[in-house]
């Protein structure tokens, strides 16, 4: 056992207190005002590490308030910063993160909740650290999918629970697939907490806190793969052929433009890591971190055997039993396996009231 309670493989070790990648997405600004902006997201190691990215993959956004009109409908026009942005129309009333306008404003008719001086290197960091505090979610689940990955089959089929001085912050169960995370939970104490091993009969829905934000261990495993620099796809995916096995167990909205591509490409004919890179064009650093993502979501396999009938092949089919994870990280949602144009069909599990209102103090502010 070490300190913090179960015995850690080598990545968990060398992960201890690993800062996840939180990113951002800016719109309305210069190429000017953006590269200063974007050297001012260059932090210290032990603090989470803010990187730019498309807007609409972002955590958090920032919008030049200078370009900023008011529509007769009440929404926010954003007029382009860069040749290769459009114009963006903002409803705030549909915004799902952290969003933080830069002074001066344009409009007088709205007055933003949290805004910023993006001329002011102690107001950017002020608001990147307001942004943390509001995405105390995200950086949770990094925490602890970074132990479940760390782990290996050391928490196969087990339950959990994740305390801290006494304190109970989360629960993990393996066994059904499910997690519920306390409201507001600091990550550093994550890190610290002991996980303590439960009786089999102290899981299934009656053992997670209706009052905590509930999820699976698959969503948590996607969200530290997602966020981290580190190598976690299995080396063999790297030589043997890849096959499509069922939609990722997470919410359609997690899931990039790449990742779906991937899902296309696979979902029609399996292929090896270089012959996807020619399909699809990307960049063998994207596949292999899309990858990885994908795998820990239970949607690839290197075993044909577990492999989905391509849907032109059997429109009916239906995915394999759990995904290849399943000894691992537990059954995650179930989800659809049909494919449009662009995306995987994604059904997302309904959660209950005090879930969902959980959700809202962890994603907006």
């Amino acid at each position: 056992m070490t300190k913090r309670g179960t015995p850690l493989a080598t990545l968990a070790d060398a992960a201890a207190e690993e800062q996840p990648i939180l990113w951002l997405g800016m719109t309305g600004f210069s190429p000017e005002q953006r590269a200063v902006l974007e050297a001012s997201l260059l932090r210290p190691g032990n603090q989470p590490r803010w990187r730019a990215c498309a807007f609409g993959d972002a955590d958090a956004w920032w919008v030049n308030g200078a370009r900023v009109r008011v529509m007769p409908d009440g929404n926010l026009k954003v007029a382009a910063g860069l040749p290769t942005e459009h114009a963006l129309n903002l409803n705030l009333a549909d915004v799902d993160r952290p969003i933080a306008f830069g002074t001066p404003l344009a409009s007088t008719d709205f007055e933003p909740a949290c805004k910023f001086d993006p001329s002011s290197e102690p107001a950017i960091q002020a608001v990147l650290m307001q942004f943390e505090r509001w995405l105390w979610l995200v950086r949770a689940q990094f925490v602890l999918g970074a132990r479940i990955i760390g782990s290996g089959a050391a928490l196969r089929k087990g339950i959990y629970h994740v305390v801290h001085s006494g304190k109970l912050l989360a629960v993990l169960d393996f066994q059904h697939g499910q997690a519920a995370l306390l409201p507001g939970v600091h990550p550093a104490n994550l890190w610290e907490a002991r996980w303590d091993k439960r009786p089999g009969g102290a899981g299934g829905p009656a053992g997670l806190p209706e009052s905590f934000f509930h999820c699976t261990p698959g969503q948590l495993a996607w969200v530290y793969v997602g966020r981290t620099d580190r190598d976690v796809l299995p080396e063999r995916y790297r030589t043997q052929t890849i096959y499509y096995r069922q939609a990722p167990a997470v919410p359609l909205r997690w899931l990039r433009d790449s990742q779906m591509l991937l899902l296309r490409e696979l979902s029609t004919e399996p292929g090896t890591l270089e012959a996807l890179r020619q399909r699809t064009g990307l960049t063998a650093r994207q596949m292999e971190h899309d990858l990885a993502c994908l795998y820990y979501a239970g949607s690839i396999t290197s075993t044909s055997a577990k492999a989905a009938v391509p849907a032109h092949a059997q429109p009916d089919s239906q995915p394999s039993c759990g995904p290849e994870m399943d000894s691992r990280i537990g059954h995650g949602a179930t989800a659809g396996t049909q494919f449009g144009i662009t995306a995987p069909v994604q059904l997302e599990p309904a959660r209950g009231a005090a879930a969902d209102d959980a959700a809202r103090r962890g994603l907006r502010h």
